[in-house]
């Protein structure tokens, strides 16, 4: 079960504490949450992390912890500024309002 996007709303702009399977800790802060888009009974969203602009965080599946999120979640860089490296997520699921 995820936060859902409800929940990944009310979590934009906060910390979170990434654990890769070996163990390894990342700080990332929610930087944006996407609007909920559907279509034939599936809904999807995108969150985008960032993390600073040194941070080796690859792609893998992570146990995201932050204010009342606790949950495995795969992310993919998908850019490195000087100010930031830049971590997304996709979200699909079933519609719950769609019979």
């Amino acid at each position: 079960m995820t936060a859902g996007h409800a929940g990944w709303s009310a979590a934009a702009g906060r910390p979170f504490r990434a654990t890769a399977p070996d163990g390894t800790t990342h700080e990332l802060v929610l930087s944006r949450v996407s609007d909920v888009t559907g279509s034939a009974g599936w809904v999807s969203y995108a969150l985008s992390f960032t993390a600073a602009p040194d941070a080796q965080v690859g792609q893998q599946t992570y146990a995201l912890t932050g204010p009342g999120i606790a949950e495995d979640v795969f992310l993919v860089p998908s850019g490195r500024s000087d100010d930031a490296l830049t971590l997304d997520a996709v979200f699909t699921d079933r519609d719950e309002e769609t019979p």
